[in-house]
């Protein structure tokens, strides 16, 4: 890698750049496209990615009319900040004219001024592994800070000097723990220099200035990589956590009850989140899952005499209430945390701009994810109803999208398992497989979530002669329970009209004042 020179360049990139080259400017490739191909190669870069950023001396309007005879479209939402967007073959291109930009200190928008070199340019750069660039048209490597050496090494440096790069855009103290948290392989682990760190340390505060969308789109790439356990450690001792999920520090020495977690809340739901699937959704899901264990502690104290169960905030010895003797923490409950956690997760989520439905399907996930150990420390086994309800209760559907459903609460619930005491493990990973199968065999019977009342609105206004109001849904919802309860078939409109009339009479719905 260190030796390279060139790289290859694909034709509708050598294209673009000998049509810049022939109105008298070069073109390089540059950032992430450059540095991606040295990583992993140029065929399997191209099968990867189709974004591609190059820089040039053109000014904006001059790359409009070298882009315009060869392009399928343009576009120029960036053109102020002097770049224009191309699509060239199957690649989507940003061209940008040479620039520094600078953040001043309470400004979410940089200050850019337009440069007269590529050396320049790059200097004003986040990192050394995307300050290489590649001329379009030759593919010849230009590297004047060691990048090249640097992603050999393994080593997230800024450009210069670390606090100026930073104070220049802050986000890019969230984008180096997101590069070393992506990039890192088995073989070629990624690390942050000590300067950079010391500088993103005594800065963290700056992430202050920068909008939620930006910062969230970092969190998410972190959130959703094959080492977001690392990621998240990272944020969390670089200081940057608190700027972006504020209450996930609460985790962060917590214990809890020995007989079923061996680790602390907050090592406990970095085994989670590593463990569990990488969609967006149930990363998020797996982060947020605990996160209402810290406001929700108490210890189960008992009365050395009279042996009287209370609760307490704290392990320190009590008094009892009943007799008045010492009394000493047991056990460690953090009852209803699953709520608590749901709401903290909604509001976060909120915070960060996400979508709606992103929070309501991550918040409906976590408010539900206890609903497994409830299956397996039940005294008496779920009955086939049961296990329909559960089905139903944790599906989350908004205008025809599944926003969560039971196979993503299992997926969870399992990844949570891992993160359970090693003697309790094969006990919970037991009691999952049998849920599991429980709930593939009453799927099998019935789509559960599709199953609804036999009789609608305008079917029951017939039934009793009566226009729309609020009478319709108490009944549909009544029918509707007792086809999920197994007692009404989904079809049995006879069965259901019966039911309907008893229901109205027992609730004196149209009981006349």
């Amino acid at each position: 890698m260190t030796e390279a020179k060139k790289i290859g360049v694909p034709e509708p990139l050598t294209r673009l750049g000998k049509a810049f080259a022939e109105k008298g400017y070069e073109l390089y490739l540059v950032g992430g496209y450059v540095r991606d191909v040295l990583l992993v190669g140029e065929s399997q870069e191209d099968k990867k990615k189709k974004d591609v950023d190059a820089t040039t001396g053109a000014r904006p309007r001059e790359i409009k009319g070298i882009l315009r005879p060869i392009a399928e479209h343009l576009w120029t939402m960036g053109e102020r900040f002097g770049t224009i967007g191309a699509k060239v073959g199957p690649y989507d291109v940003e061209v940008t004219t040479y620039r520094s930009d600078l953040y001043t200190e309470g400004s979410r928008h940089p200050e850019v001024t337009f440069g007269e070199s590529l050396v320049d340019d790059l200097a004003r750069r986040d990192f050394t592994i995307n300050a290489i660039a590649a001329s379009a048209d030759t593919g010849e490597l230009y590297d004047p800070f060691g990048g090249r050496q640097d992603l050999s090494l393994g080593v997230i440096r800024a450009v210069g000097e670390p606090l100026d790069r930073m104070r220049d855009d802050p986000l890019r103290m969230l984008r180096a723990v997101r590069f070393e948290t992506t990039l890192t392989t088995p073989e070629n682990p990624f690390a942050i220099t000590s300067e950079l760190e010391a500088a993103i340390r005594e800065n963290a505060h700056w992430l202050e200035s920068i909008s939620a969308e930006r910062i969230r789109e970092e969190f998410e790439k972190i959130l959703v990589s094959e080492n977001v356990a690392k990621g998240l450690r990272t944020l969390v001792r670089l200081g940057l956590m608190p700027y972006i999920v504020p209450e996930f520090m609460e985790t962060l020495a917590v214990e809890q009850d020995t007989e079923f977690h061996h680790k602390d809340v907050f090592e406990h739901t970095l085994i989670v989140t590593q463990n569990v699937e990488a969609g967006p959704i149930l990363r998020k899901a797996a982060f947020f899952h605990d996160i209402g264990k810290p406001r929700t502690l108490v210890y189960e104290h008992r009365c050395t005499y009279c042996g009287h169960k209370s609760t307490q905030k704290t392990a320190g010895e009590g008094e009892c209430e009943r007799c008045g003797g010492r009394t000493l923490p047991k056990k460690i409950h953090f009852y209803g945390h699953e709520n608590v956690g749901a709401h903290i997760a909604k509001k976060a989520m909120k915070r960060l701009a996400y979508p709606k439905d992103d929070a309501d399907a991550v918040a409906h996930l976590v408010s539900n994810h206890m609903r497994p150990m409830g299956y397996a420390v039940g005294r008496d086994p779920w009955s086939d109803s049961a296990v329909r309800r559960f089905v139903r209760d944790t599906y989350l559907e908004r205008g025809g999208r599944v926003l969560a459903d039971v196979d993503m609460l299992l997926k969870l619930a399992r990844a949570d398992i891992t993160g359970s005491a090693p003697r309790r493990r094969r006990i919970a990973e037991e009691s999952w497989r049998s849920l599991k199968d429980r709930v593939d065999e009453v799927r099998a019977e019935d789509a559960i979530e599709k199953l609804e009342s036999p009789l609608d609105g305008n079917q029951l206004m017939q039934l009793f002669g009566r226009g729309p109001g609020r009478w319709i849904k108490p009944i549909k919802d009544y029918l509707e329970n007792e086809v999920v309860e197994g007692r009404l078939g989904k079809d049995d409109t006879e069965g259901a009209t019966d039911l309907a009339r008893f229901y109205a009479q027992e609730h004196d719905l149209f009981e006349e004042g």
